[in-house]
């Protein structure tokens, strides 16, 4: 009795199990969700991430290379300046002190020229007269040895007395060059020290060279700063109108990206707001992270939107590169890929489908431009359900 008990449960799960088999192999078709191929736009676009940084000079390090105590600093950070304005002070009395001594020295050295120019021209001039009263005296003796009313002597001393003149006469002038030229390369010289006095005096005193934000303060009023081989930084100032936007575009989309092409962007800050922009660069040289190969797209933020905008922020991006006007076109949802071609499932009735393959063109957002293949109106299903079979069966 037991033993036809149990005989008679398996032919029962047999059975069952067949009639479930049969249940889900039976070849049916459920459409879920459709929508119309229709004529309208659609922007080609290639969905990519960024980030804000400062554009090239619009963050300055600003350094001092005058070595001393910071007596004066002006700013914080957070504090916003303008260019030209004083940022900090270093300490400037041995500088002071040097200009004060090639002041001096510029004095004498200015001394020691008006001197030469006021005397040596009176001396070349009693020079001068010694020289013509030699000459006449020394003609009137020549002239009286012809009648033999002077001695040789007499006109040999003339004649001396004339040479020596004459050499004096013409040393001055010579020196009377010579020292003038020595004392105003002597003026330039001190001028030259002066002028380097002064400009290491400029060093001590320190402006910022643009508008913008104080971001980063490395060193405190009283602290010593040694500048040697390398400039000490104090300040950093950023200019935070001056932005731009790096896109890390793929390798496999930097095929499609051009300079001038349209960009659309926002930050997770401010979600609801749409930023705009347009690509001005593409750097050639790649940027590799996590082994992936990307290249460098950059975007100028406009003033008004860098008002929103901060370095470092992340930006998504959906750069632009086609746009279409009054073309056939179909949600992306109704394109499928099966076999290695692009098909689309026809709806000819309900829950009946006849699958269409397609050309196409673009793939926007939401939308794929319909090159052949289905017509303006024709119903394609989005959603669906196919029969369980390796084909599925046209109804």
């Amino acid at each position: 009795m037991k033993k036809a008990i149990i005989i008679v449960i398996a032919v029962v799960l047999v059975a069952g199990g067949m009639l479930l088999y049969r249940g889900l192999t039976k070849s049916t078709t459920k459409v879920l969700e459709t929508a119309k191929v229709t004529k309208g736009s659609i922007r080609g676009v290639i969905v990519e991430t960024g980030i804000i940084k400062p554009q090239v000079g619009a963050v300055v390090k600003i350094g001092a290379r005058a070595t001393g105590a910071i007596v004066k600093m002006n700013v914080k950070i957070g504090d916003r300046v303008t260019n030209g304005q004083l940022i900090a002070l270093i300490d400037d009395r041995e500088i002071q002190k040097a200009i004060e001594q090639q002041k001096a020295s510029l004095s004498s050295a200015q001394k020691t020229l008006t001197q030469v120019e006021q005397t040596y021209p009176e001396r070349i001039k009693e020079a001068k007269a010694n020289y013509e009263y030699a000459r006449i005296t020394f003609e009137r003796e020549t002239e009286l040895l012809k009648h033999e009313y002077t001695t040789k002597d007499a006109v040999d001393r003339a004649r001396s007395q004339f040479e020596a003149a004459e050499a004096n006469w013409k040393k001055l002038q010579s020196e009377y060059g010579t020292q003038t030229e020595i004392a105003k390369a002597n003026i330039e010289d001190v001028s030259a020290q002066l002028r380097q006095q002064e400009t290491r005096l400029t060093y001590t005193r320190i402006y910022s060279p643009i508008d913008g934000i104080i971001s980063d303060v490395t060193a405190q009023e009283g602290e010593t700063i040694v500048a040697g081989l390398q400039v000490a930084n104090l300040v950093t100032v950023l200019d935070p109108a001056r932005l731009e936007m790096w896109i890390y575009v793929d390798e496999t989309d930097i095929g499609k990206v051009k300079i001038g092409q349209q960009v659309e962007y926002y930050v997770d800050t401010f979600q609801d707001k749409l930023f705009h922009g347009t690509i001005e660069k593409i750097y050639p040289q790649p940027v590799v992270k996590e082994n992936i190969v990307y290249y460098l797209a950059i975007v100028r933020v406009s003033k008004e939107d860098s008002s929103f905008l901060k370095p470092e922020m992340t930006t998504h991006i959906k750069i632009i590169f086609s746009e279409q006007q009054n073309i056939l076109i179909a949600p992306n949802a109704s394109i499928k890929f099966e076999k290695r071609k692009q098909v689309v499932y026809k709806v000819t009735g309900p829950d009946k489908v006849q699958q269409m393959e397609v050309r196409t063109g673009i793939r926007g957002e939401d939308n794929t431009e319909i090159i052949s293949g289905v017509s303006e109106g024709d119903m394609l299903a989005t959603k669906l359900i196919l029969p369980v079979s390796s084909k599925p069966e046209n109804q």
